[in-house]
């Protein structure tokens, strides 16, 4: 019990401290963000929900990680780290040779003997005795293995190059998923490619009769910069366009006259803010000695204008270069840093679409009127990219939501097939009752395996093609089978081969623990072998569930003018009751596969089936027919829910 408590506890230090090395910044964020990177840690470039999805990518791959090496300490040294000298030290394969038992889908594991084996369940029933006498089950761990690997993973122990890499590697592709820094990035981009375009109705050097908030000095700056770069500049357009619209951001945001949602979130870039500020008054000081703006206005400026440009003349470096090349190269920076600083807030819902009644009263004053249209001018800079506040957030993937709702389901049935029906299955199994404990720890762990991980990789690899515009819509893309078939097989071959590999490590952990630890080249190959026959087609079930998932997904975001219907209550029952059918065939079809290995590579080989492995064949059809149908209709009514929150766009698909 005390070796388990240690594992425990340091996959709770894994989860404690992997965050820290999430948020460091990687090489290809610090290139792009050169010059914030110091200000914008990981966290800040995408929303917490974002984020929070591809830590727990992160944390559950490094736990899986923890656990390997725990459980295979002697191949440590080999990868180049110390050597533990305590706890597991060898590969798991069967004392004397025999080959191990697999872990089914929706049984306790077995013997190789396949269904019904007399020999090997007495063995396992013995085991299990034993450790039931010796006051508990002993997980072969020492407890020294579990800290120290626990302490290399979180880099408070020297850890080795290899680990080292793949921590790099990881946290990289973590972010990639996640769309750090791509998102803000791909956003800013959007923005530069547009024009910040302000009303140009007024005399020479005067404020336009719609201000939009910005002082009559930055007004009288545009145009007077305007003039001084004629036949200066080799794009002197550019240079006039990113002075308006770091003058109108400045005014709108970084002085607060425009109201921003979200203050609580929008305190995190408070540094951010105070840096832009320096910069913008450290150029606009630069500009104004370059044009002489002072000497050449200095009859048209009133004291409040002068009180303003003193204001923003404070703590101004001294000595700086004001070369044309160099002012153009800053402003087109800054104007850069302030397009990132509007991804960000949109990103995080700092500004978001407010919604109006369009009716003015009639003692409305001009600061009011002003504020409204500065309000919609920000709005249709930055268009597609902002949410509605009274609607459903925007561009939502729900990868989260659905692997919620998809482990809760799989965890409840599995839980409550291992207290009735399982407990029937096991005796057919196995010969002889089993404990109840037993039957629910096996049976979650191995549906977890079989179901969750495949879903989980499959909708990562969803968001992560849709955060890096690679995804095509597997609805749309059902006439072409050319681009359906090759997506539909990277996500199944690859939640299949994770949800495979963990099936596998677990089946030879279970046999090295219940059994003895005893390695050689020979017997650990053909441990590998039976147990890729027996468990590989286990996670196929899962996997062909989640590209179903994903195909609903792809089939709610298709946009409602592109085809009449109205999904209802009904739409998710038809949708449930056509995965039920094809996921019972698809049950039967793998337990049928893992029979067949079990039966030819038994001890005493059989040339047929008998009536247990044909019960047992039924038995996994009845639950993949029911996970099917159950977790389908869940994720069917989240959706169809989703399309009906109030404030969201009928002519628009739901962004899922």
């Amino acid at each position: 019990m005390t070796n388990l408590l240690a594992l425990v506890f340091g996959a709770v230090i894994v989860l404690l401290f992997s965050f820290e090395r999430f948020n460091r910044t990687t090489d290809e964020a610090g290139q792009k963000l050169q010059r914030l990177v110091d200000l914008l840690s990981p966290d800040k470039l995408r929303s917490r929900r974002v984020v929070l999805n591809a830590y727990g990518f992160y944390a559950a791959t490094f736990l899986l990680i923890y656990v390997f090496l725990c459980a295979y300490a002697e191949l440590i040294p080999a990868l180049g780290g110390p050597d533990l000298a305590v706890g597991a030290s060898k590969l798991p394969v069967p004392a004397g040779g025999e080959v191990a038992g697999p872990t089914t889908g929706f049984t306790p594991v077995s013997s190789a003997q396949g269904s019904g084996g007399a020999d090997g369940q007495q063995a396992q029933s013995s085991a299990s005795a034993s450790a039931q006498n010796a006051g508990g089950y002993d997980i072969g761990i020492d407890a020294k293995i579990s800290m120290a690997v626990a302490l290399m993973i979180i880099g408070l122990a020297p850890a080795f190059p290899v680990l080292q890499r793949f921590e790099t590697w990881m946290r990289a592709s973590a972010h990639r998923l996640a769309g750090i820094p791509t998102r803000v990035l791909s956003i800013r981009d959007d923005l530069r490619a547009e024009i910040l375009t302000l009303p140009n109705d007024a005399p020479d050097g005067q404020a336009p009769k719609d201000s939009l908030l910005v002082s009559r000095t930055d007004w009288r700056r545009i145009y007077h910069y305007s003039v001084k770069t004629k036949g200066l500049l080799d794009a002197p357009e550019d240079f006039h366009n990113d002075i308006a619209l770091i003058f109108a951001i400045s005014a709108w945001i970084l002085k607060g006259k425009l109201k921003l949602n979200n203050p609580h979130e929008r305190e995190r870039f408070h540094e951010l803010e105070e840096a832009l500020t320096r910069r913008r008054n450290e150029l606009v000081h630069a500009l104004d000695e370059k044009t002489d703006f002072f000497a050449s206005r200095k009859d048209h400026l009133t004291m409040a204008d002068q009180e303003e440009a003193s204001a923003d003349d404070v703590n101004l470096n001294e000595g700086r270069s004001t070369s044309w090349e160099r002012l153009s190269v800053e402003v087109d920076e800054l104007a850069d840093d302030f397009c990132i600083l509007l991804a960000l807030y949109a990103e995080h819902e700092i500004i978001v679409i407010e919604q109006t009644d369009g009716h003015r009263g009639p003692t409305e004053s001009p600061v009011t009127l002003q504020r409204e249209l500065a309000r919609k001018k920000l709005e249709g800079f930055l268009k597609d990219h902002l949410g509605d506040q009274t609607g459903p957030a925007r561009s939502r993937s729900f990868g989260m939501i659905i692997g919620l709702w998809t482990f809760g389901i799989v965890m409840s049935i599995a839980l409550l097939w291992s207290l009735f029906p399982g407990r029937y299955e096991s005796h057919l199994q196995r010969g002889a009752e089993v404990g109840m404990f037993w039957r629910v720890l096996t049976y979650t762990f191995t549906n977890f395996l079989a179901f969750c991980i495949p879903i989980t990789v499959a909708l990562a690899i969803r968001d992560g093609g849709r955060q890096l515009h690679r995804w095509r819509n597997m609805r749309l893309a059902l006439g072409n089978w050319t681009v359906l078939l090759p997506q539909a097989i990277f996500v199944l071959a690859m939640s299949w081969a994770l949800g495979t590999v963990c099936i596998l490590a677990a089946a030879l952990w279970e046999s090295g623990a219940g059994r003895g630890w005893n390695a050689n080249a020979y017997d650990v190959w053909a441990t590998l072998r039976f147990s890729l026959a027996y468990n590989g087609p286990i996670p196929l079930r899962g996997a062909l569930l989640a590209l179903i998932i994903i195909l609903l997904l792809d089939a709610w975001r298709v946009p409602r003018t592109m085809k009449a219907w109205r999904p209802t209550h009904m739409t998710s029952f038809g949708w449930a009751m056509c995965t039920a059918v094809f996921m019972g065939f698809v049950g039967g079809l793998t337990r049928y596969m893992s029979s067949w290995a079990g039966a030819v590579q038994a001890a005493v080989p059989r040339e047929s089936l008998d009536e247990i492995d044909r019960g047992l064949i039924a038995y996994a059809a009845i639950f993949s027919a029911i996970i099917g149908f159950c977790v389908i209709f869940a994720v069917s009514e989240v959706l169809l829910y989703q399309r009906r929150i109030p404030g969201s766009v009928n002519s628009k698909a739901l962004k899922v």
